[in-house]
């Protein structure tokens, strides 16, 4: 039997807890500084903030034009929103409404589908996890989650000032399939 010595103990952990050096990153940013990127359905825009490749959390600055209703969606995990300005709602009945500094927790499993007020929304969300979405037939045809918001950021040259946390190296380059 072979004497191992092992690399991976929880004395390495504590003493090197992860990947995730902070280089150029700035501590503290303005969401100014950032360029809208058109998120997933027409009308909607987002400002990623953070982006953990690790869990699969992601938070991020959501505006959404007047009008606009969403897509059925499914939260897999939780998500929060915290109102900024105009607001949304999920039935058009009733005084059950966000408006601006109103909080809201999607609780995992929610299936919903948001409609916003004539204001349209601005609000900062921070998901726990993926978001699925729905077409007309209710059929599953993206699964939202933290690295899909990281390459639709980096494609609009807009990740300079997002916090990506990362625990090894490379896993933010899109793989190439190997045939």
């Amino acid at each position: 039997m072979t004497n191992q010595i092992k690399r991976f103990t929880p004395d390495f952990w504590m003493k090197s807890p992860g990947n995730s050096p902070k280089g150029e990153r700035r501590d503290f940013i303005n969401p100014d500084w950032i360029p809208w990127t058109d998120w997933l359905m027409p009308g909607t825009y987002f400002k990623l903030f953070m982006c953990d490749l690790v869990s699969g959390n992601f938070t991020l600055l959501l505006k959404v034009d007047p009008g606009i209703k969403a897509a059925v969606h499914w939260h897999l995990h939780n998500t929060e929103a915290f109102i900024l300005e105009g607001g949304f709602y999920y039935e058009e009945e009733g005084d059950d409404k966000g408006y601006k500094n109103y909080y809201t927790c999607e609780a995992a499993g929610n299936v919903h589908e948001p409609f916003t007020t004539p204001e349209g929304c601005t609000m900062l969300a921070v998901s726990h996890g993926p978001i699925g979405g729905y077409d007309d037939d209710g059929n599953l045809v993206v699964m939202a989650d933290a690295r899909l918001h990281y390459y639709m950021a980096k494609e609009n040259n807009a990740i300079d000032y997002t916090t990506v946390v990362d625990y090894s190296f490379g896993t933010t380059d899109l793989q190439e399939k190997n045939d």
